[in-house]
């Protein structure tokens, strides 16, 4: 049996450590947007509050119309309604960002990505890594690396 002092500094250290994972408002941010982005039914509008005007896609250079939550979690929501991820880490990282470490998980039902569902349904999990940046409460930016071949060959893609 451990001595009551070691339990006790054991707490005390895992509270200053999990207080440390939130030590901005990034991370805070990215927890409540990704319960969101896997709530089913899918509610865009809802995750759409979260998304700065000024939000820019570092990794494919690009600044889309509607933002992340008008596109791909709509699609992924479509294509494989039971899907979610499974947040493996979330870090703060300076003032205003948060690494994320996820892997997604789900079954392609409805046509995942354009590949048509296989009968049985193809399930699949991949890995993925993102890094976020919010600005006052807001989504500003995204740099992201996804395994979208080990995806396609999941779903036997042809």
């Amino acid at each position: 049996m451990k001595p009551l002092k070691h339990i006790a500094l054991t707490v005390a250290a895992t509270a200053t450590f999990a207080s440390a994972v939130f030590a901005n408002d990034a991370v805070e941010t990215m927890a409540a947007f990704y319960e969101i982005a896997d709530a089913r039914p899918f509610d865009g509008e809802k995750l759409s509050t979260f998304i700065s005007p000024d939000f820019f896609d570092h990794t494919n250079n690009v600044k889309p119309q509607q933002g992340p939550a008008g596109g791909i979690f709509q699609m992924l929501a479509n294509g494989a309604p039971d899907s979610h991820h499974e947040i493996e880490m979330i870090e703060p990282v300076g003032d205003d960002k948060a690494l994320i470490i996820w892997r997604y998980v789900g079954t392609n039902t409805d046509g995942l990505f354009g590949v048509p569902a296989k009968t049985p349904a193809n399930a699949f999990s991949i890995p993925g890594m993102e890094l976020w940046e919010v600005k006052e409460g807001k989504i500003t930016g995204l740099w992201h690396v996804e395994d979208i071949l080990g995806l396609m060959n999941q779903l036997n893609a042809e």
